[in-house]
C-alpha cells in the first residue's frame, strides 16, 4: 500500500486525479502516518494531527460529531501514542473538524487526567451558537449537499482559549504559532510548527478549488482567503498538512500550492469587482469570470467539491448583497404565479416538459431545468412532469464535477422522483 508521501506524489504528478474513486480530497482511508518528527496525520474524511511534545500530545482538529468517526480517530491516535492529550487545537468550528473531542473527554476523566486545554479562534463559540439556532436547517443543507442523512450536533465543546489575531503558545517545548484567518469560516486559524517546519492549514487548502462559494452556507472571503495563502506560504513550511487531502511533501511544492490557490482566489476576486465596478449585472459575471487556464488545470485546484461560477456569486454577496440586478425580482411574484402564467402561455406544462426534454437530449441542462422547474410548480401533481423532471435532474447530477451542484440537482431528482412513482 502507498504511503501518504506516495499516494500525494502521484497527485501532484497527474498520475491519479482527485476525481478518481478513493482519491478525492473527502475519501476517507482511515490511515494514521507520522510525517514528520513527532507529528502524524490522520486521513479521514476530515483530517486529524498528532502532535508529540514532552506534555503530552497536541491535536490539531479533532474530527466530526459522528460516535463511529470519533472511535475510528481515537483508535488511530492511540495506535500512534499512548500520552494524554495536553491541548487541542480547532482551526474552525465546523462540524467535521471541531466535534471529536467528546471520546478523548472520557478518557481523561476514566484515568483522572487533567481535561485538555482547548484552543480556538474567539468567533468559534459563536459559530457553535448558531449551528444550535439552526440545527434542522443545517441538518437539511447538509443531508441534500452530501446526499446522505446526517444529524446535526447541538452538543459542542467550546473553546477554553481564544485569540483575536495571533498567539504562540509553547506546549512541552514545541511552539504552535496560530493564526487568525478569515477564508472559508470567519473563525479560522492555521498552525505552524516552526521547529518541525510543518503547517496545518484547516481547510484553507483541501486538494480542490477552495470552498469559497458553497451555494448552502454563509458569507465566504476570497480576498482575505488569499493574503493567508500568501503569508502561509511565506513560513517555508517543508510538510504541508490540509483540512482534507492528503499532505504536501518538499518545501518548493507547499509554496507553489498556496501560492497557486491564492492566485486563483484573487483571479476570481479582481474579475468579479472589476465588473461589479463597471454596472455589469450578476449573470455576466457568471458567465465571464474565469480562473486563469494554467491555475485551473492544476491537479490540486480542480472544482470538484466547489466551482468557479459559484465563488464569484459569493463574492458578488460580499460586496452587492442580495439583489441580482434584475429588477422584478427584487420583489417578485410567487413563483407558481409565475409558473403558471409561463404554463398558459406555453400552451400547458406539458408544453414546457416537451421541451426542456428536447433541450436536454441536445446537452443543454441549464435552460430545460428552467423549463421543468416551471412546469413542476404549475402542475405539482402531475406524475408525468416530475417523471421527466427526475430524469432530467439525474442526468445533468452525472454530468456535474462539484459535490455542491450534484448535491442538489441529485436532491431535486429524488423529490420529482417521489411524486412520479
Amino acid at each position: 500500500m502507498p504511503t501518504l508521501e506516495q499516494l500525494s506524489d502521484r497527485l501532484w504528478k497527474g498520475i491519479d486525479k482527485t476525481a478518481d474513486k478513493g482519491c478525492h480530497p473527502f475519501a476517507p482511508l482511515y490511515r494514521i502516518e507520522e510525517v514528520a518528527d513527532g507529528v502524524a496525520f490522520y486521513k479521514g474524511f476530515s483530517n486529524v494531527a498528532v502532535v508529540k511534545t514532552d506534555a503530552g500530545c497536541v491535536l490539531i482538529d479533532t474530527g466530526s460529531s459522528h460516535e463511529v468517526a470519533q472511535q475510528r480517530i481515537f483508535e488511530k491516535v492511540r495506535s500512534y501514542s499512548r500520552e494524554r492529550i495536553d491541548t487541542a487545537i480547532y482551526s474552525h468550528g465546523h462540524v467535521d473538524h471541531a466535534y471529536g473531542l467528546p471520546i478523548f473527554l472520557a478518557e481523561a476523566r476514566r484515568n483522572s487526567l487533567r481535561l485538555p486545554a482547548v484552543i480556538g479562534h474567539e468567533r468559534v463559540a459563536a459559530r457553535m451558537k448558531r449551528y444550535i439556532l439552526t440545527n434542522g436547517f443545517n441538518t437539511l443543507i447538509n443531508t441534500r449537499q452530501f446526499g446522505a442523512a446526517i444529524e446535526w450536533p447541538t452538543d459542542p465543546i467550546y473553546p477554553t482559549e481564544t485569540y483575536r489575531d495571533r498567539i504562540v503558545r509553547e506546549i512541552g517545548g514545541a511552539h504552535f504559532e496560530i493564526t487568525h484567518a478569515k477564508g472559508e469560516t470567519d473563525d479560522h486559524s492555521w498552525v505552524y510548527l516552526p521547529e518541525r517546519k510543518v503547517l496545518y492549514t484547516g481547510d484553507l487548502f483541501i486538494w480542490a478549488a477552495p470552498n469559497a462559494g458553497n451555494p448552502q452556507k454563509v458569507q465566504r472571503y476570497a480576498r482575505e482567503w488569499a493574503a493567508a495563502l500568501r503569508a502561509m506560504a511565506a513560513r517555508g513550511a517543508e510538510v504541508l498538512l490540509c483540512g482534507h487531502g492528503v499532505p504536501v511533501f518538499g518545501r518548493e511544492r507547499v509554496a507553489q500550492a498556496l501560492r497557486d490557490t491564492a492566485a486563483y482566489l484573487q483571479s476570481l476576486h479582481d474579475g468579479t469587482v472589476a465588473l461589479m465596478n463597471e454596472g455589469a449585472p450578476l449573470d455576466r459575471l457568471i458567465a465571464e469570470v474565469r480562473p486563469p487556464r494554467e491555475l485551473a488545470e492544476k491537479p490540486y485546484l480542480q472544482p470538484i467539491y466547489d466551482e468557479p461560477e459559484f465563488i464569484v456569486r459569493n463574492i458578488h454577496r460580499c460586496y452587492g448583497g442580495w439583489h441580482n440586478d434584475v429588477p422584478a425580482d427584487l420583489k417578485p411574484a410567487p413563483r407558481v404565479r409565475q409558473a403558471q402564467e409561463i404554463a398558459a402561455l406555453a400552451g400547458g406544462a406539458g408544453t414546457l416538459v416537451s421541451r426542456a426534454a428536447a433541450l436536454a437530449a441536445e446537452g443543454d441542462f441549464r435552460l430545460a431545468c428552467h423549463l421543468l422547474d416551471w412546469a413542476a410548480d404549475a402542475a405539482p401533481d402531475s406524475k408525468e412532469v416530475h417523471a421527466v423532471r427526475a430524469d432530467v435532474y439525474a442526468q445533468r447530477a452525472r454530468r456535474e464535477s462539484s459535490t455542491m451542484a450534484r448535491g442538489i440537482f441529485r436532491a431535486a431528482a429524488q423529490d420529482s422522483q417521489k411524486i412520479a412513482e
